[in-house]
Order: C-alpha cells, then sequence, then structure tokens
C-alpha cells in the first residue's frame, strides 16, 4: 500500500514536470521549399499541402524582400530584417572591407554576424534548435551553432552541388529523432532545393516543374504528416511551410549583352544573378558608366539604373557597404549577360528566374501552416516574409532580436491562446509600452499561480500519503493486539482544487515597421 500511494506522488511530480521535455505545443518545425511560388499549389497536384491547409491557414500570398533570391530572403525568413540590415545581400556578393567574395557555401562567421538568427536567441533564451541545411547552419554566429544538424559528410551541401545530397526522407527521419528526444529543440528549420532547382532550368510552367511539385508534396509534406501522425505529434507541433521566392518565365530571346552597353573594364560587378546587379565602377568611370547604362535602358524599357542612394525606398536596398555604387533591375522577363555575369549562359539554358522588384506577384512565395497554434482552415490576407521572424518568436515565446517584422499583420492566423513552454529561462522586460509592461506582469503572475497550485497539490498529495501510512500503522497494532479483525472505518477524503487563471501568453515583442538596422554601426532603429 505505502509503494502504491508513493507511487502516485511520483507520478504526480512526473505528468507536471518531467513530461514537460517532450515535444510540445510551442514546438515549431519550418520547412522552405525552393522557388515555390504563391500560386503552385493550384498548379499541381498537392494532395499533403491541401491537407495542411485544410487543418490550419493559408495566406493568399507572401511578400518577400529585395532581391528576390535564395540567400537573402532565407536568411530574412529567421531575423525579420531586410538584406541590407542583416547583411546577406546576394547569393554571391563582394564586401570591401574584407576584399573578398561571399559564395552560398561559405560558412565563416564575418559574413553572417550582421544579425542573430531565430535559432541563436531560442538557445539563449533557454532551448535547443535543430537546422537541416538551412542557411547558416554550420555558421558559429554569436558564439552559438545549432544544438542538432544534418551535416553529414557522405552528403554534399545543396548549396555546393546538386548531386549526392541527403535524401528527403532520410532528412525527415532525422527530424523525427530529434522530435522524439527527451530533451528535444522546439525549433527546427529545414531547407529543401525542390522545385525551385527544376523551375529554373525548365520555366514555371513545365510539366517536369509540376512533377517536382508533386514530388515535393509527396517526399516531404506527406511523408512528414506520416511520421509525425504515427508519432502522436501532428496535432501538437506547430509545421510552417513556405518558400525563399517564387518564378518568373524568361523570354528565351530577352537576353540583354551588357558588353554592348558599357565597356566591362570600367566597373566592377559586386552582386547579381542576371535579373538584378550591383556594380562598383573603377575610380574616374563613376560618370561613364552611369550614363551609359541610363541611355541603354532601351525603349521598351529593359532595365532600370539608379544610383545607390536613388535606390526606391520600398526596396530596402542601399544602406549596406556590399551594394555598389550604381544598381541595375532587370524589367521581368528580361535577364542581363555579359563577360562579368553568368559567363556560361546562352538562349534556351534557364527558362525561370528569380530576383526581379517585389512590385512582381511572380517573385511571392507561398505559406501554408497547420498546429495548436493556428485556426484550422483559414485562408488569411497576404502578409510579408519579415512577419515570419516575429510569429515564430511568437509560438516559442522567447524575446525577438530587433526586427523589420510585425506581428499585427499575423495575428489573423492564430487560434486559441496555446500554451507556452514550460522550460525555464530568463525573464525579460519589454520597455517599448507600458502595456508590453503590463501583459507581462499578466503572465508573471498567471504562471505564479499555476506554480502555487502544482505545489498545494503535491504538498496536498504528500501529507495524505503521510496520513495514510500512519492509519496503517495504527490499524496493524489494533489487529495484532486483538483476536478479532477490527472493522475499518471508511474515511472520506475531499480532493485539494485550485482553480487559477492561465496566463495570456503574451511574448514581449520588438517591431520595426518603417525602420532598419544598419551593418557598418551599431543596432539601431528608426
Amino acid at each position: 500500500m505505502l509503494a502504491e500511494r508513493l507511487l502516485f506522488v511520483y507520478l504526480t511530480w512526473h505528468i507536471c514536470f518531467v513530461s514537460s521535455t517532450a515535444a510540445s505545443n510551442s514546438t515549431v518545425i519550418l520547412i522552405a521549399l525552393d522557388g515555390f511560388r504563391w500560386d503552385f499549389i493550384s498548379k499541381a497536384s498537392t494532395p499533403n499541402l491541401d491537407f495542411i491547409a485544410g487543418g490550419g491557414v493559408k495566406a493568399k500570398y507572401v511578400e518577400n524582400v529585395f532581391p528576390t533570391v535564395a540567400m537573402p530572403n532565407l536568411y530574412t525568413i529567421v531575423t525579420g530584417l531586410y538584406p541590407e540590415s542583416h547583411g546577406i545581400i546576394a547569393n554571391e556578393m563582394f564586401d570591401p572591407d574584407f576584399n573578398a567574395t561571399f559564395l552560398r557555401s561559405n560558412n565563416e562567421t564575418r559574413w553572417w554576424d550582421g544579425a542573430e538568427p531565430i535559432w541563436v536567441s531560442n538557445q539563449k533564451q533557454g532551448f535547443k534548435s535543430a537546422l537541416s541545411y538551412w542557411p547558416g547552419y554550420d555558421v558559429n554566429i554569436g558564439g552559438y551553432l545549432p544544438s542538432f544538424s544534418s551535416d553529414d559528410a557522405k552528403y554534399s551541401k545543396p548549396f555546393v552541388s546538386k548531386d549526392n545530397l541527403m535524401p528527403e526522407k532520410e532528412r525527415i527521419d532525422l527530424v523525427m529523432k530529434w522530435l522524439t528526444m527527451k530533451a528535444p529543440p522546439n525549433f527546427i528549420a529545414m531547407y529543401f532545393a525542390e522545385p525551385g532547382r527544376t523551375g529554373h532550368t525548365y520555366g514555371p510552367d513545365s510539366p517536369k516543374t509540376e512533377n517536382s511539385i508533386e514530388k515535393s508534396d509527396s517526399a516531404v509534406v506527406g511523408y512528414l504528416v506520416e511520421k509525425l501522425r504515427k508519432a502522436n505529434l501532428l496535432d501538437k507541433v506547430n509545421v510552417i511551410f513556405t518558400s525563399d521566392h517564387g518564378l518568373a518565365k524568361y523570354n528565351t530571346s530577352d537576353f540583354v549583352n551588357f558588353d554592348d552597353i558599357v565597356n566591362a573594364s570600367s566597373y566592377e560587378l559586386w552582386a547579381g544573378n542576371g535579373a538584378f546587379l550591383t556594380l562598383e565602377p573603377h575610380s574616374g568611370q563613376e560618370g561613364y558608366v552611369y550614363q551609359s547604362l541610363k541611355e541603354g535602358e532601351g525603349n521598351p524599357n529593359r532595365f532600370k539604373v539608379y544610383r545607390k542612394e536613388e535606390v526606391p525606398e520600398k526596396l530596402h536596398f542601399k544602406k549596406n557597404r556590399r551594394i555598389g555604387s550604381v544598381v541595375v533591375l532587370m524589367e521581368k522577363g528580361w535577364y542581363a549577360r555579359g563577360s562579368k555575369m553568368s559567363k556560361n549562359l546562352t538562349e534556351g539554358m534557364i527558362k525561370g528566374g528569380q530576383g526581379y522588384s517585389t512590385v512582381h506577384e511572380d517573385m511571392y512565395p507561398f505559406l501554408i501552416a497547420r498546429g495548436p497554434a493556428f485556426k484550422k482552415n483559414f485562408s488569411s490576407d497576404s502578409f510579408k516574409l519579415l512577419d515570419i521572424y516575429p510569429m515564430i518568436c511568437e509560438i516559442l515565446g522567447i524575446k525577438p532580436a530587433p526586427n523589420n517584422g510585425s506581428l499585427a499583420r499575423v495575428k489573423q492566423l492564430f487560434g486559441e491562446p496555446f500554451a507556452t513552454p514550460t522550460t525555464p529561462r530568463e525573464t525579460t522586460e519589454s520597455s517599448t509600452s507600458k502595456q508590453k509592461d503590463g501583459n507581462n506582469i499578466v503572465k508573471i503572475v498567471g504562471f505564479a499561480i499555476v506554480g502555487f497550485a502544482v505545489v498545494v497539490f503535491l504538498v496536498a498529495s504528500i501529507l495524505l500519503t503521510v496520513r495514510w501510512c500512519k492509519r496503517d500503522e495504527q490499524s496493524k497494532k489494533t489487529w495484532m493486539e486483538s483476536e478479532e479483525t477490527p472493522a475499518i472505518q471508511a474515511e472520506e477524503t475531499q480532493a485539494l482544487q485550485e482553480d487559477h487563471d492561465e496566463g495570456k501568453k503574451l511574448a514581449s515583442r520588438v517591431e520595426f515597421e518603417k525602420g532598419y538596422v544598419y551593418i557598418e554601426g551599431a543596432l539601431r532603429t528608426e
């Protein structure tokens, strides 16, 4: 009898505390499918994404950031900053201070430390993060590497080679291993190169691109759903599917040879993918380069030329040393080539591209999400890629770093208040408004009430156990002293109950809708 009662107390303690190490409803799995345009879900058979949307939320589209290429946008998702602020302004770029060129496979800290990605903030605040080939997964940022990573020497990195990549299902099996650990990560980010890789080669309207979309839906989305369901985690974790950019159809004859417009020896190409360029004229050649390009804009317009300081504000693409003095934006469908760019590019070599201005909807990615944090079967208005960062911070219950996103724009996605993580972390305060201070007080009081109720319950359980033990001891003594077995009087006990108000989960957040953070200076806002 004593053993049973002690077991009861142990199980109560285990349920209240130990089980908190399992994947909770604050867990986020973020998955980016490269080049998955916002309307691709209607261009192919995607039953698994349809399932996620039916049980969750689907955005009309997501407005990404310029330049609309992979690396800048993937880093924007996890920092909430414009590329001019986080510093990854292109897939490949030149830094005049370093006198070096960044390639997508580069994992030197100096290229990435312009911002603090969400996995670093998450780990600083007492949690664990896991990354599967998300840009920055193998970089020491602020003294932190991800808690777990899918980096495997026997496989190629997706940004280095198209061959010998870790199979999709093997990567998801690894994620499930992380999720079912005794102390699992609460944030997981995964990047997949399809359907974008196929779409670049064959174009967004190609049957091969359609097949790639359907394969991603099956091998990535479908397999993940299957594994989560088997682990009884499908409705306990939050899964977010999105992309870095969309794809536009190239007109195979609409290539602009810049060698015919400006002498290649008069400038250096600092960054660009053919849909946009950032140039640095040689000393004394500034006027010649700019004027030659202005005259070459053409009729019909093939591209627009700007001095760095004249780039439209809405693009947020001028306050970074890695952006050259002259910026060229190609009109959608046109593509630049020349001796300093796309050297091996020929007509028809690629038929789908990205990098154009954010005014073009073809550049917009999608977002579909499901989990305890989200509404069910809800179609939302569009919002910005920047807003994904504060949204994830809110779900994780962590304090966001200064960012350009807006939680207000994505509040429409949230369902009923969801539980906050139980892992202890440093309490932080927001100094931005009295309202946020009040929200923190409400949250702290709520946690205090819950904690008090648990303590009272445990103390009561222990006291009852001691009382039962004493009664058993007395009963045994009486039985031994008497020839007859005495009748044991039934004794009623009343369970202790404690009603409490659940603290509303209001993570402090910092929203910088119009501000920016300049990479060269100290972190600051406007």
